[in-house]
């Protein structure tokens, strides 16, 4: 049934929105260099990657959260079978899980995994994989379901109601 499905969707999305809290946890503790225990006593360390990498992080997956608990909204309204209903949305969720890896290989690699080798920007490396990899392929089916799901939405006649 498909509400049982949307109702995972949604768990996605909120587990995506979830992970920016987190993120936020790093990020503050990378500002700080380390994490304040109590007031005036900190346990000094630096995470890597960068300020910038630490804040996109923190703040981008939410919107891939927003994306899928949006797409789980408009699915069930679409006149779709639930068999194809299912797959375009389980692929939206699969994009929004890719874009949050991204956005760590992002902040983990040189070239913030914008390519599979070496560029102006850095060196690449594991992390340029685990963040292109998933995002592209995930990216690239995301345009067509998205394409898909607003075609027919904008197609579909109205409702004789």
């Amino acid at each position: 049934m498909l509400k049982d499905t949307q109702k995972k969707w949604f768990g996605h999305g909120v587990l995506m929105m979830l992970s920016t809290l987190v993120f936020g946890v790093g990020y503050w503790m990378f500002i700080v260099g380390g994490f304040e225990i109590i007031p005036g006593y900190i346990i000094e360390f630096q995470l890597p990657g960068s300020e910038r990498g630490w804040k996109i992080m923190h703040s981008a997956p939410v919107l891939n959260g927003l994306m899928v608990i949006g797409v789980a909204l408009v699915l069930p309204a679409i006149d779709f079978k639930e068999k194809t209903a299912k797959l375009l949305g389980w692929l939206i969720v699969g994009d929004g899980w890719a874009n949050v890896l991204f956005y760590i290989g992002s902040n983990f690699s040189d070239n913030r995994a914008l390519a599979y080798s070496d560029t102006h920007l850095g060196a690449a490396s594991l992390w340029s994989w685990i963040g292109l990899a998933p995002a592209a392929i995930f990216g690239a089916i995301a345009i067509v379901v998205m394409t898909i799901i607003g075609w027919r939405a904008v197609t579909q006649p109205a409702s004789s109601q």
